[in-house]
């Protein structure tokens, strides 16, 4: 019986954390300046998210441990037993008028998350239209995990009939009730015994992947601006652990390298607005994983594979208020699209299709920022020090197998 639990437990719990590892990211406003040659730029920026729902393949919003909100019936509990106690129970049932496909109790869980990241970017002027910048993020993650189960009164019945004198069942029905009453020791028992840990609480913290990018400005003149940025992000994140159910991942332990475009227009009254499009191709690697199946989870192994995660298509369109005096306002809108990861080599079919699933995602964002800068002040020759803070917000209008989360950002952009 408990053999069914586990696996429902735990094909809930990964395909909530399997996304999880996308709650961090965040589309800046993008625009097309560069430092001028030989001074340098520090920004720290920090990013801050909650999560506790995902969103489905239709768009629809489900809470995070969703699939873990099953009903256990008698078919699935004679299905999880051996063959001769299967038969047992099944005639059991149908000497005493019980249907296979009624209700024992209903399994109640609940998945929270929550993700800091502090990134510091460091970034000089090459020339005076070329910058070269380096971040390297660092992560602060936690999430909360808790699964309960409730029998119904169809679990007290049939109890109550085990434990009749007549029927000859009396161990029989000390050992249900004990399963049924320890639905949680019994799930983690049967993770660790297959070489996971224990579902419950988990925080980390530790640097994400590294992104190296290199911006040129191609045009600049009084009525647009252009500017192409390309790059790499390198695997230096912790990866997703496999023996690990609810962890979050600090990177996604490949190699992406990554060209965008962008175009200011600039606008009357210290107005400009900008659009941009970058393309992240990610570059196949090995990855070692549970060769799971949508029918089992638990009593897999491990093995490594090829991996090639999904290649990443963003898009973005701001409006930008800037005046003299240093303050800063905008509104944005982005898309996110990532195309589904691909598995293969040492897998079979059932496994692929496992893998695969819930990894082609989208989502579409409204963005906010209101700040403040002494950088025009600095050059009008009217402050001592350049430097400028913001704060971004981040609404996520819909998406698709993505965790629904919005971002608060706050930056402090430091010139030397």
């Amino acid at each position: 019986m408990m053999a069914t639990q586990v696996r429902g437990a735990v094909k809930g719990t990964l395909a909530a954390v399997m996304i999880v590892g996308y709650a961090s990211n965040a589309m800046a406003f993008e625009d097309t300046r560069v430092l001028p040659k030989g001074v340098r730029n520090l920004t720290i920026r920090t990013i801050n998210t909650n999560f506790d729902t995902i969103s489905g393949p239709a768009g629809e919003t489900k809470p995070l441990a969703h699939l873990l909100f099953k009903e256990l019936t008698f078919k699935q509990m004679a299905n999880a037993e051996d063959a001769l106690k299967g038969r047992q129970l099944r005639g059991f049932l149908l000497q005493n008028g019980i249907t296979e496909s009624e209700s024992v109790g209903k399994f109640s869980a609940d998945i929270k998350g929550r993700v800091t990241v502090t990134a510091p970017i460091a970034a000089i002027g090459i020339t005076e239209n070329m910058t070269l910048a380096v971040a390297s993020p660092i992560y602060n993650a936690s999430t909360s995990a808790s699964v309960g189960f409730t029998p119904n009164n169809n679990a007290n019945k049939i109890l109550g009939l085990l434990a009749r004198p007549e029927t000859n069942q009396i161990a029989n029905a000390r050992e249900a009730a004990r399963k049924l009453n320890d639905a949680v020791g019994q799930l983690n028992k049967k993770l660790t015994d297959n070489g996971f840990q224990a579902l419950s609480d988990w925080h980390g913290q530790g640097f994400g992947d590294t992104t190296i990018a290199l911006k040129y400005r191609g045009i600049d003149n009084s009525r647009m601006g252009l500017a192409t940025t390309t790059g790499v992000v390198a695997p230096t994140g912790r990866k997703k652990d496999p023996n690990i159910l609810n962890d979050v991942p600090f990177g996604e332990g490949v190699w992406a390298p990554f060209a965008q475009v962008a175009v200011d227009q600039k606008l009357p009254q210290q107005f400009y607005t900008n659009q941009y499009v970058k393309y992240t191709e990610s570059l196949p690697t090995q990855r070692t994983v549970r060769a799971i199946t949508n029918e089992e989870r638990v009593e897999v192994p491990l093995v490594t594979v090829d991996y090639n995660m999904g290649n990443r298509f963003d898009v973005g369109t701001s409006l930008r208020y800037t005046p003299n005096y240093g303050l800063l306002a905008g509104v944005g809108y982005t898309y996110l699209r990532k195309f589904g990861d691909v598995y293969s080599g040492n897998l079979n079919a059932a496994n692929i299709g496992a893998m695969q699933q819930w990894t082609d995602q989208q989502a579409h964002n409204a963005e906010f920022l209101i700040g403040y800068s002494t950088v025009p002040l600095y050059q009008a020759g009217r402050a001592a020090i350049p430097f400028s803070i913001n704060v971004a917000y981040t609404k996520q209008l819909a998406s698709r197998n993505l965790p629904i989360s919005d971002l608060a950002q706050f930056n402090v952009d430091l010139f030397f």
